[in-house]
């Protein structure tokens, strides 16, 4: 995860040393064997981006309206079954496409498709506001994203300006290391709800926890230990969320207008779910799937299967969360950009017609145009808030800036670590009068680059408060929300001013 200083937590260990040639040239592979089985291929040969899905764009037309207040997109597609069997309801995304920009205008549902048959779907979306004023094509696209296999239309719009919308504006809360009773989640949906924020993001899963009931990952209540309502695992020896008490929060979160965004980090920070996987399966199977003490093996065709049914879980637990967000971050050294890209990409197929959430870290600045329009990235820190100078130095010079992922047309929500992290010890009031000073004084939406004072052309779409749970002394408490409420009211405002 995301931490103060940025670093790989201590517990990772060799996942973040180089592995062997012979994996970094497997990985690409691996990705485009498992993405293809994802989407119904038996096997394919070369990068992801060679990945065609089996149900296909094969035409796109497109026409725009241009009002006093905007404009819109009306878009029609031919989506075809190419296979001799019969595939389920789907999704297709379309995004505005110009050059090496690309701007996400959301899904449309695609009916079950018989063998070889074809169906034709429309859709009007709104042209979001972050997109300048000229003419497009429009991208369509069915199952992982690829440049190659997705279809472009020979037509063109025009866009106008749109109103920015309000920003979407939120709290994380580090629930896998941290953990928060039913009762406290609610106070912060409350606390969200009454000063005008959007969503909760709950950090699920890290290497020390995972933070809820997991049927893949054998986390169940029939292993673990109750006590006055607490669920704690014998395994890991630490408490989590049930599947219940899940839905307890998401359905109060629903009836106070606050959405849940959950999150399941992959493919690092995996240390307690390959812990619990051991218990289930034994150590030579969770062998075969990782790297090092944290991270799934991209290069293992078992590692995006094992993605794929957790977020296929997350989705049943939060069944009304239409947004997920997959992780991504503080990659091992040996595996590509576009290798961490494809990853990405493949999780999104998985996610089938939910929004994607990703953190910025494992984008690079060579890869941004293959990955796929409709993540959204979490922007915390350009280098990862590292205290060594040569690889600050060297993130810097490869990673996708803020700026970099705003040209490209992908969708921003500001986690600024310096402005937004809260990594809360002894509770100090001064220091929680001094952080919201700060940020009411130099934080805005457009601030990308910790304190440097760097700003982007245009503010992001929305910005949390995130609250990390590694240095936390005693439980998570009211004490907690009443330190951190100050800073988060005062993100809220100053992002809707």
């Amino acid at each position: 995860m995301p931490s103060s200083t940025g670093t790989p937590d201590p517990t990772a260990g060799p996942a973040t040393a180089p592995h062997s040639v012979r994996r970094t040239i497997a990985v690409g592979l691996a990705i485009a064997v498992s993405a293809a089985a994802l989407v119904g291929i038996d096997a394919v040969a070369g990068s992801a981006d060679t990945a065609a899905s089996p149900v296909t764009v094969t035409k796109v037309t497109a026409a725009s309206t241009v009002t006093s207040t905007g404009s819109a997109v009306r878009a029609t597609l031919k989506v075809t079954n190419t296979t001799s069997v019969r595939k389920p309801a789907s999704s297709a995304w379309l995004s505005l496409s110009t050059g090496t920009k690309k701007y996400s205008l959301g899904r449309v549902a695609v009916k079950p498709l018989a063998p070889g048959s074809s169906t034709t779907v429309s859709a009007v979306r709104t042209t979001p506001s972050r997109a300048a004023a000229g003419k497009y094509s429009v991208l369509a696209c069915v199952g992982a994203y690829s440049g190659q296999h997705c279809r472009t239309s020979a037509s063109t719009v025009t866009t106008k300006p749109t109103p920015r919308p309000r920003p979407q504006t939120g709290v994380m809360l580090d629930v896998a290391r941290a953990y928060y009773p039913v009762a406290l989640i609610e106070r912060y949906i409350d606390l969200l709800a009454d000063d005008g924020g959007r969503f909760l993001h709950l950090h699920l899963t890290d290497d020390q926890n995972v933070g809820i009931e997991s049927k893949v990952l054998g986390q169940t209540l029939a292993n673990a230990d109750l006590d006055h309502g607490v669920y704690t695992s014998r395994v890991t020896g630490r408490p989590f969320l049930s599947a219940a008490q899940a839905r307890t929060i998401a359905e109060y979160a629903a009836k106070r207008g606050v959405a849940i965004v959950p999150e399941i980090d992959t493919p690092g920070h995996m240390a307690a779910a390959f812990a619990l996987l051991e218990v289930q399966h034994g150590t030579k199977w969770v062998d075969r799937i990782r790297s090092g003490e944290s991270e799934l093996d991209p290069s293992a065709p078992g590692s995006l299967a094992l993605a794929t049914k957790l977020y296929a879980e997350v989705q049943r637990t939060f069944p009304s969360s239409r947004t997920v967000h997959i992780g991504g971050d503080e990659w091992g050294g040996d595996v590509t950009a576009a290798q961490r890209v494809a990853w990405m990409n493949a999780m999104a197929a998985a996610l089938g017609n939910r929004e994607v959430w990703a953190w910025n870290d494992g984008i690079d600045r060579a890869a941004v145009g293959r990955l796929d329009p409709r993540i959204h990235v979490t922007y915390w820190s350009f280098d990862g808030d590292t205290e060594d100078a040569a690889e600050r130095r060297e993130r810097r010079a490869r990673r996708a800036s803020a700026v970099d992922l705003q040209q490209a047309g992908i969708d921003l929500l500001n986690y600024n670590s310096y402005y937004l992290y809260e990594v809360p010890t002894d509770l100090d009031p001064a220091d929680s009068e001094y952080t919201v000073a700060d940020l009411r004084e130099h934080w805005s939406l457009r601030t990308w680059d910790g304190d440097s004072g760097a700003r982007l052309a245009a503010p992001m779409s929305g910005a949390a408060v995130a609250i990390w749970g590694e240095d936390l002394d005693s439980p998570p408490a009211d004490a907690l929300l009443r330190w951190s409420a100050p800073h988060v009211k005062a993100m809220i405002e100053t992002a809707a001013s």
